[in-house]
């Protein structure tokens, strides 16, 4: 996260004002214990001070007189408010204690106002906010490290295979199915162009092969108005129809090697004769890590654009991470599968692969997690999903006002109820899903 970029405006109890900088402190309580004749003290911890903040607000403009009224007015009522902080984002429970007004001679209509806050409360939690863009950024982060240490179990679990002459039909499997790969994936995206084919001697190059051909894949999987958020998220329906395709792309290319294998794919390259699934595990587990990551990635993108996320259900939320979590845990699966056997020898063998694919499954479950929190943390966002029986004949509109008092919100009451086949026609008895709030 970056605050560059996820600035918000500050305001307190409501009322907007501009921040030119802020100083945040804390201070905690101690108990000094002091003895005759004997260097230093014993210090107790007492617990933290109220957290403090200063800042300094600035209006200007021709009716910057009426806005500073209006702030000074918040300020004033007795006890105290939320607080958005433009880096922090919102605090609850500050209490405005000290502020200065500031004007200059030199600069009319413009002043500037010298705020003092502390937080009331016991035990608060501090910047517990899980910001989605940040999350973003770091399932990307976790991805490289990931991809890297991939790189690093894979070239050297194929060592034996380039020296070994009993593990020639092996490597032989593995070569031609990844070429039968490429292939596929040549032909279906306009664009790719694969740096090797080698997968035995060069099996980094290949990921980096599969990488591009999922980033493309799901770059075509999406509509053409996916790069505007406001017109995206005015369609709700499109993106989980995005979504929808971008994961049945990544499902195909995750069994493509089984089913090369096993003919329900058409290679370019004729098969070796007698080869199974077993042959070419190293190339399963490889492939469905580098699923597990575009999907991770591809989800991460969507939920961190918190104006598509505004239009989307909770179950549409939980069901983008669902299935990349989905897709995490199947690679996790095959990659234990896969070295399974390299755990006998991890205490007699000091470059055991057993040590090397750990680092990877660790990644891949901290993107889960991660994938985890981003969406449950923007789901807890909002109020409460509960059900409301309608008591009367009416629209979505007028349903709207009623529970809401916003007619506005139809919308919303139709976003989280898919089902409703004719928002004119709500008949007294209908059970329907709403925001508690």
């Amino acid at each position: 996260m970056a605050w560059e970029t996820d600035l918000q405006d500050a305001s307190f109890r409501g009322v907007a004002f501009d921040i030119i900088n802020t100083r945040d402190s804390m201070q905690r309580d101690i108990a000094q214990h002091e003895y005759p004749y004997r260097d230093g003290a014993n210090i107790d911890d007492l617990g933290a001070k109220p957290r403090s903040l200063q800042c300094q607000a600035v209006f200007f403009g021709d009716d910057y007189e009426s806005r500073l009224q209006a702030f000074i007015a918040a300020i004033y009522k007795r006890g105290p408010g939320e607080l958005i902080h433009p880096v922090f984002g919102s605090m609850p429970d500050m209490l405005c204690y000290v502020y200065q007004v500031n004007h200059e001679a030199e600069s009319p209509d413009y002043c500037t106002v010298d705020l003092q806050f502390l937080q009331s409360g016991l035990d608060v939690e501090f910047f517990v906010r899980e910001w989605p863009l940040s999350q973003a950024d770091a399932i990307f982060n976790q991805a490289q490290g990931i991809l890297d240490n991939a790189a690093t179990l894979l070239d050297n679990a194929m060592k034996p295979l380039r020296t070994a002459r009993q593990y020639m039909a092996r490597a032989k499997a593995l070569g031609v199915t990844a070429l039968n790969m490429v292939a596929v994936l040549r032909s279906e995206i306009t664009g790719f162009i694969s740096s090797t084919t080698d997968f035995v001697n060069f099996p980094s190059a290949f990921m980096t092969d599969i990488q591009s051909a999922l980033s493309l894949q799901s770059l075509a999987a999406m509509s053409s108005i996916s790069s505007d958020s406001a017109v995206y998220a005015s369609a709700p329906a499109v993106v989980m129809a995005d979504w929808a395709a971008v994961k049945t792309q990544a499902d195909t290319v995750a069994a493509l090697p089984a089913n090369l294998v096993t003919g329900d794919a058409t290679a370019s390259v004729e098969m070796p004769a007698n080869v199974t699934t077993t042959d070419i595990r190293e190339l399963i587990a490889i492939t469905l890590l580098a699923v597990a990551i575009e999907l991770a990635q591809q989800a991460a993108d969507l939920l961190s654009d918190e104006t598509v996320t505004a239009a989307l259900s909770p179950d549409d939320i939980s069901l983008i991470a669902g299935d990349a979590r989905q897709a995490v845990q199947n690679a996790i699966d095959s990659v234990r599968s896969t070295w399974a056997a390299e755990m006998e020898t991890v205490s007699s063998s000091a470059t055991s692969i057993a040590l090397e694919y750990q680092p990877v499954i660790d990644g891949l479950r901290d993107t889960a997690l991660s994938l985890q929190v981003m969406a449950m943390a923007l789901i807890q966002a909002r109020p409460p999903l509960i059900q409301r029986t309608v008591a009367s004949a009416t629209n979505l509109h007028l349903l709207a006002h009623l529970w809401y008092g916003d007619y506005s919100r139809a919308g919303e009451l139709k976003l989280l109820n898919p089902s409703l086949r004719d928002p004119n026609n709500i008949i007294p008895g209908d059970v329907l899903n709403g925001y508690a709030e």
